[in-house]
């Protein structure tokens, strides 16, 4: 194996030999690749490969079993709870469910994001939610909840939420999986307009048609197993 230097101004996400095991169960076994700042990052494989698990293992919402991972500067192997908040408000997370809150407006859900960041002022969050709406073409929703939105709507509505925060990192997990393929394209100009703004973007997914867009680096997940470890081209 080589020996990997970390560069912590071109390398925002290192995973080396993380492991991840649910009782005599292996769900991702030896995992290492690089993701460069400002990358446009697919994982890919098939149903079962591991990707959402190793999505979730970004984020903290699991913990790995081996290995170690650096996220933006934080080592998430040794990470105290504490911490775990300042790690997520550095990204954006993009659900394969949505996760939208059924209870409160288009508006509010986007605008908690701010809120917990420590936004205080109205003005500002207002500003800065509406304008996040009208790139997603969702501004006169903006008081609707979120079940009598379509599947498209909500999933746009949780990348205006993944993208007010303005995050170094957004995380979409299989974001176009279960959208029809108008609302697909558009959800992947709103992230390629992330991208270009300088947010690093790391998608899982097996859409052949999303793979054909072109990426400036990818990993191939089989059975848990990097079938290309260090994926990126960069």
């Amino acid at each position: 194996m080589r020996k990997m230097l970390f560069d912590p101004d071109q390398i925002i996400i290192r995973m080396y030999e993380v492991s991840k095991h649910y009782g005599d169960s292996d769900a991702l076994v030896n995992i290492t690749f690089d993701v460069h700042r400002n990358a446009f990052f697919f994982i890919s494989g098939p149903s079962g490969a591991g990707k959402s698990t190793l999505m979730k293992l970004l984020y903290l919402g699991e913990h790995m079993s081996g290995g170690y991972a650096i996220v933006d500067g934080m080592n998430l192997s040794r990470i105290k709870r504490s911490q775990v908040p300042m790690l997520r408000r550095r990204l954006g997370i993009i659900f394969q469910d949505y996760r939208l809150i059924p209870g409160r407006s288009v508006f509010d859900n986007i605008g908690l994001v701010l809120e917990v960041a420590g936004v205080r002022s109205r003005k500002v969050i207002r500003d800065r939610v509406m304008n996040v709406l009208e790139r997603v073409g969702l501004a006169d929703r903006h008081d609707a909840f979120p079940p009598t939105l379509s599947g498209g709507e909500q999933q746009r509505v949780a990348v205006a939420r993944a993208m007010v925060g303005k995050p170094s990192i957004i995380l979409a997990d299989e974001p176009t999986a279960s959208l029809d393929p108008e609302a697909a394209e558009m959800i992947f100009d709103l992230l390629v307009s992330a991208h270009a703004e300088g947010a690093t973007i790391v998608i899982t997914t097996h859409d052949r048609y999303l793979l054909s867009k072109g990426c400036t680096g990818i990993v191939y997940l089989k059975d848990g197993r990097c079938v290309n470890p260090y994926g990126d081209r960069q």
